[in-house]
């Protein structure tokens, strides 16, 4: 079992590097596209949102998934 949850830690830092950098690369090439020489500030641009968005999915991600999921908490009556 330790084995399972060591692998499921190291595949969502793989996830969250890999979204980082496709997000990054992204955000280059749309500033390059839109003004040439501009892929920078793309690149912060994009780097500062994906910062935002790992930081609201660490903290905020379990309530967010519970919530669209329709959960609902338990109470001693049930």
């Amino acid at each position: 079992m330790w084995e399972q949850i060591q692998s499921n830690k190291r595949k969502s830092v793989l996830l969250v590097m890999v979204m980082a950098g496709v997000l990054i690369l992204l955000g280059y090439v749309i500033g390059e596209a839109l003004a040439p020489g501009a892929g920078w500030g793309g690149l912060t641009v994009a780097g500062v949102l994906w910062i935002i968005m790992t930081l609201i999915s660490y903290f905020a991600g379990g309530r967010m998934l519970m919530a669209f999921s329709g959960a609902k908490p338990i109470t001693r009556d049930d």
